[in-house]
């Protein structure tokens, strides 16, 4: 009696697992699909590629700043407008002349607050004038990035300077459109009346998620 008790259950079981593994009831994610994520959301490469060595090139040849400079006088202090480099916009809070960060006559340089020359592959120098904390937090990898290793006996670390950033004539960032965001059981779209935007609850209720915001 118990050997046909044993075969019952095992055909029962067996049958139960037949009815499974043909899916009578599919499965259907309460998650949406995620969006795709463009390439740009996900470069690593710096925003700008600039030069660390005191270069301008015009009509095809490339000049080291004093070779024009060491030949044509300054600007006068109070000159607003250039005539040369007209295509820099200089928006950068109170600093509304060149020689508030580039040497006066030594013009391969930049200056600091002492009329001392600050080397040109050296831009946070000048940025500390200016933006102490933040270069305090530069130098401490909490502002900016820093490429390489962290443990040192791995590799170097490679920290990116200020102007791989910001452009140092216009520093503030143009708007940035947004990469979108993640898709998890605990996140979703929001859905009118539903305020912890629980997906799983809306999946219950049969609703259909509204792709608003």
């Amino acid at each position: 009696m118990s050997c046909i008790r044993a075969n019952w259950i095992t055909l029962v079981l067996a049958a139960f697992a037949l009815f499974l593994a043909l899916e009578p009831w599919p499965f259907a994610s309460p998650v949406r699909t995620a969006d795709p994520i463009a390439a740009w959301a996900t470069d690593p490469t710096p925003v700008r590629q600039p030069g660390l060595k005191p270069r301008y090139v015009a009509a095809g040849f490339v000049y080291r700043c004093s070779d024009c400079h060491m030949i044509l006088p300054p600007p006068a202090e109070a000159a607003s407008r250039l005539t040369q480099h007209t295509e820099v916009v200089l928006e950068h809070g109170i600093n509304t002349r060149c020689f508030n960060c580039h040497h006066p006559t030594r013009r391969d340089f930049f200056v600091d607050d002492f009329g001392r020359p600050i080397p040109w592959d050296q831009p946070q120098l000048l940025c500390a004038k200016c933006h102490g904390p933040v270069y305090r937090d530069w130098q401490h990898g909490a502002h900016g990035r820093v490429n390489g290793y962290w443990d040192t006996a791995q590799g170097s670390p490679s920290r990116l300077r200020c102007i791989h950033c910001h452009d140092p004539h216009t520093p503030p960032f143009p708007a940035l459109r947004p990469a979108p965001g993640p898709q998890t059981l605990r996140m979703g779209p929001a859905v009118q009346g539903d305020h912890g935007h629980g997906p799983l609850r809306i999946h219950a209720s049969g609703r259909e998620p509204s792709q608003g915001h």
